[in-house]
C-alpha cells in the first residue's frame, strides 16, 4: 500500500478539522507545514493483536490510522484498564512519553489488522524550530489527549453502570459492533459479566440504536 504526498496532506487535513471541532482551535497549518509534515510521515502496517508500544518503552511515533482500530491500556495489579480506542482519521500514541521522553506507562494494541501513517518524534523535533504553528499543533494533540482522559474519567465518576452502558453505545454505535465486548467491559470499567447481563437486559434499547 503506498501513499503519495497528496494522500499524507489530505489525512493531516483531515485531522486538522478534526482536532478543531473537538478543542475548539485550528490548527493553523500552512500548506508549507502541512507538506513539511507529510514529507516525513512513514507508513506502519500492523497485524491484528499487534503492539505499537508497549509498557516501558519510549514512544517514538505519532501514528495517524489510515485504516484499523487501536486499544490503549495500562495493567493494574490484577487486570488490564482500557481507557482508549481509536480508529480511522483518529491520532493514537502514548502521548505523554512521547512529548516527555519518559518510558510509556500504558501499552498500544492493534484490535484489527491496522496501517498507520505515522510521524517519527525525531524528525518531528527538527521540524519545531522552523515552525511555531507545528509547536502549537503538537500542544494542540496533546489537549486534545487530556480532555479524552478527563471525558473518560468523569464518566467513571459521575454515571452508573447502567448509564456508562448506554452511553458507549449511543456515542460509538461503530465501536460497539468492532470492538469485542471485554475490552468494552474494560473501558466501561465492569466485569465481563455484567456487560453480558446489562447487553440482554437492555437488547431493545440497544436494537433501537441500532435502527433495529
Amino acid at each position: 500500500m503506498e501513499h503519495t504526498t497528496e494522500d499524507k496532506m489530505t489525512i493531516l487535513l483531515a485531522y486538522a478539522d478534526r482536532i478543531q471541532e473537538y478543542t475548539g482551535r485550528s490548527l493553523q497549518l500552512s500548506s508549507g507545514d502541512i507538506a513539511s509534515l507529510a514529507n516525513i510521515m512513514v507508513l506502519r502496517q500492523y497485524r491484528r493483536r499487534a503492539d505499537l508500544v508497549k509498557a516501558g518503552d519510549r514512544e517514538q511515533y505519532l501514528h495517524f490510522i489510515v485504516k484499523g482500530l487501536v486499544r490503549q491500556y495500562f495493567r493494574d495489579p490484577i487486570r488490564d484498564v482500557t481507557i482508549h480506542f481509536a480508529r480511522e482519521g483518529e491520532a493514537v500514541s502514548s502521548f505523554v512519553s512521547f512529548f516527555s521522553g519518559n518510558p510509556s506507562l500504558c501499552q498500544l494494541e492493534t484490535l484489527e489488522p491496522t496501517v498507520t501513517l505515522a510521524l517519527p518524534k525525531n524528525k518531528l523535533e527538527q521540524l519545531f524550530p522552523y515552525s511555531n504553528r507545528i509547536n502549537r499543533m503538537a500542544r494542540l494533540i496533546l489537549s486534545e489527549q487530556v480532555l479524552q482522559q478527563e471525558h473518560w474519567e468523569l464518566n467513571h465518576l459521575r454515571y452508573s453502570i447502567r448509564e456508562r452502558f448506554l452511553m458507549f453505545i449511543k456515542n460509538n454505535p461503530e465501536l460497539f459492533l468492532r470492538v469485542p465486548h471485554k475490552y468494552q467491559a474494560s473501558y466501561l470499567d465492569i466485569e465481563p459479566e455484567t456487560y453480558s447481563r446489562l447487553k440482554t437486559q437492555l437488547e431493545r434499547k440497544v436494537n433501537a440504536i441500532h435502527g433495529k
